[in-house]
């Protein structure tokens, strides 16, 4: 087995414990209260695209505060609808790949295999919906470090590259939903005490 070193940068876990704090009721309750709306996988090398999807898509499904699940309703409209019934707020969330680099090095002392580094740097966008307007963002890196055998090269590039993927993608999305928590809590602060100047 491959000796596989993994480093996250950034602020992932006090995202994490962020969004926790902040929030406890919504934890309690188990019901989601967020839609995401996966829509833009952006990225130069266009064959990464669809297992970048599925990792987000993986990644939000893994949270119970969100859902990608309306049923039925499969038109914007309808999306919205049922988001208010279900008093939701609902987002379109893309993720834009910066960079994904994979480089090959040689063995380290005393060793047979060479090694592979990969580093990967993204970012998740989430506009409202409807609206369309951008609310949150979160920014993810990794950098991992492994041997591979030179006969399973494609195949380990595919895990390694999956796994700095999976890992970048996770502290994206914690450090949104803090971000998204934090400007919910702003949003009440700044209104509170205040009273309404009319419609706009």
């Amino acid at each position: 087995m491959p000796n596989v070193r993994t480093t996250l940068l950034g602020t992932a876990f006090l995202a994490m414990a962020a969004m926790a704090l902040s929030d406890p009721a919504m934890a309690a309750s188990g019901k989601p209260k967020y839609y995401f709306k996966i829509s833009n996988i952006i990225s130069q090398d266009v064959k990464i695209i669809p297992v970048a999807r599925e990792l987000l898509e993986k990644e939000v499904a893994s949270r119970p505060e969100f859902t990608m699940d309306l049923g039925d309703a499969n038109s914007e409209e309808a999306q919205i609808a049922e988001t208010r019934k279900q008093g939701m707020l609902g987002f379109q969330v893309s993720m834009r790949i910066a960079s994904l680099k994979v480089d090959i090095k040689p063995p380290s002392a005393g060793k047979r295999d060479q090694q592979m580094a990969i580093d990967v740097k993204l970012a998740v966008f989430g506009h409202t919906l409807p609206g369309n307007k951008l609310l949150f963002t979160g920014d993810g890196d990794a950098n991992l470090v492994g041997e591979f055998s030179e006969r399973l090269k494609d195949k380990e590039e595919d895990r390694f590259v999956r796994t700095a993927l999976s890992s970048a993608i996770k502290q994206a999305v914690s450090t949104a939903v803090a971000k998204l928590t934090t400007a919910k809590l702003e949003d009440k602060k700044s209104g509170k005490g205040k009273k309404p100047k009319g419609k706009l």
